[in-house]
């Protein structure tokens, strides 16, 4: 049996080459084995929201999996075909139930029947896309291009404790070419605003001071206010400006206010740039720009972006082409994707 063989330590040398590497085993049935997993962390080797998702993804194509476990630094995945089912994926921890969808979503494009997961663990966690931000621009961007899925989150997760819940339908879906260069220059700010556990003033001032910042830029902002009671405490504030997004999560000494000025912020100079895809956005969607073909308009080519390009390309014959991208005052970058057959 051959495998494809990759190195965990590659560039930026996380998770993401994990995730996506096992997502790509499932779909395209190439058995893979991946070396070095996380060898340049404070703590190498896989944490368990990586265990979590490769579970998750070998239960649904009856992988056979090597090496699977906590602080494992090598794991051989070899697929077999997918078969849906429902199911619980319970993360133990505080470990981002937003990268687990990562992991999940692209099987989307291999079922021939939608299947359901409740996924329990840490919704708005740090080094991760709050999820919001999957809900309300990574699976809306996706859908319009063809993958079809539905969130719903249950209770927030915060860490230590977690305790977080959503519930995500994955249905069988065909990817469409992508052609989405430019910021659409809507001018509403969607938001939510959100405390757990917490006092719901901590929610209304960060949602009056975005507000405030956001009406000086003549921006219309809608931002509503989530109080919630669940496991763990914590709060943020996400903003969404269509496909281009911005959030910060609070922290223990940390102004309300300042948290939604560094939201804002971080919003308003993704928009600057006039692309349709934020930095987060530009890694999530190579997979997909992958099996899709076509291109799209980032504003900034990150490592995590340029890692994903690399780990995508041992499974399928595909092009990446970037391409420095100045028109219509937008400034940023475009990425071609073009399958070789």
């Amino acid at each position: 049996m051959e495998f494809i063989e990759i190195d965990g330590g590659y560039m930026e040398g996380g998770g993401q080459i994990v995730r996506t590497a096992v997502s790509l085993s499932a779909l395209t049935q190439k058995p893979v084995k991946i070396i070095n997993i996380r060898k340049n962390r404070r703590n190498p080797g896989l944490a368990p929201q990586h265990v979590a998702a490769i579970k998750a993804v070998k239960k649904l194509c009856n992988a056979e999996v090597y090496g699977l476990g906590v602080g494992s630094r090598e794991i051989t995945f070899i697929p077999s075909k997918i078969s849906p089912k429902n199911f619980l994926v319970d993360v133990g921890t505080a470990g981002s139930i937003s990268l687990i969808i990562q992991t999940i979503v692209p099987l989307a494009l291999g079922v021939d029947k939608a299947f359901t997961l409740k996924i329990r663990g840490g919704t708005d966690v740090k080094m991760s896309p709050p999820i919001d931000y999957i809900k309300n621009i990574t699976l809306k961007i996706l859908k319009n291009f063809g993958v079809m899925t539905n969130l719903k989150v249950l209770r927030r997760g915060f860490y230590p404790k977690g305790g977080g819940e959503v519930i995500i339908e994955i249905k069988p879906s065909k990817i469409k070419k992508f052609d989405l260069i430019e910021h659409s220059k809507c001018e509403v700010v969607e938001g939510i605003s959100y405390v757990q556990n917490l006092n719901e003033n901590i929610a209304r001032r960060m949602r009056k001071r975005a507000v405030d910042l956001l009406n000086k830029e003549k921006l219309l902002p809608n931002i509503k206010v989530e109080c919630s009671k669940g496991i763990s405490e914590g709060a943020g504030i996400v903003l969404w400006n269509d496909t281009i997004g911005g959030s910060c999560l609070g922290e223990r000494g940390l102004r309300a206010e300042i948290v939604a000025e560094r939201a804002v912020n971080e919003l308003l100079n993704e928009r600057k740039s006039g692309m349709a895809l934020d930095k987060y956005m530009g890694d999530q969607i190579i997979p997909y720009l992958a099996f899709g073909g076509g291109i799209v308009g980032v504003s900034e080519i990150t490592s995590h972006t340029k890692t994903n390009m690399w780990v995508v390309k041992h499974f399928l014959d595909v092009n990446f082409e970037i391409n420095s991208y100045n028109e219509n005052d937008c400034k940023g970058f475009t990425i071609t994707a073009n399958r070789t057959l």
